[in-house]
């Protein structure tokens, strides 16, 4: 009989160290769990990163229009501040009655 129980203690004791160790393989500070936590994280932030880059490469292509091409600075000056060249003649119209009152509302 006392090799039956030793048998059940060991039992028991290698069933308490495989749960004690798969407890801390999935659940601990650098456990499994934590480790799909940290990728995730990893692929928002490599998102982040390329619409960051994406931006960057828009802004130094827009700097360097703005240093290189007068017509691309003609441009914004005539779209963003409504100027014009000495000698055009501007011309405007206003929008008949229907059209008005469907822009206010938008």
């Amino acid at each position: 009989m006392a090799i039956k129980t030793r048998k059940k203690h060991l039992f028991f004791l290698l069933l308490f160290l495989f749960l004690f160790l798969g407890f801390f393989t999935f659940f601990g500070d650098k456990g499994i769990l934590h480790l799909l936590r940290l990728q995730k994280e990893l692929a928002k932030i490599k998102e982040v990163n390329m619409k960051m880059e994406e931006e960057s490469r828009k802004l130094k292509e827009e700097v360097r229009r703005l240093q290189y091409e007068k017509r691309y600075i003609e441009e914004i000056a005539r779209r963003e501040l409504g100027m014009v060249k000495e000698g055009e003649i501007i011309y405007q119209f206003d929008l008949p009655e229907d059209k008005k009152r469907d822009s206010k509302t938008k």
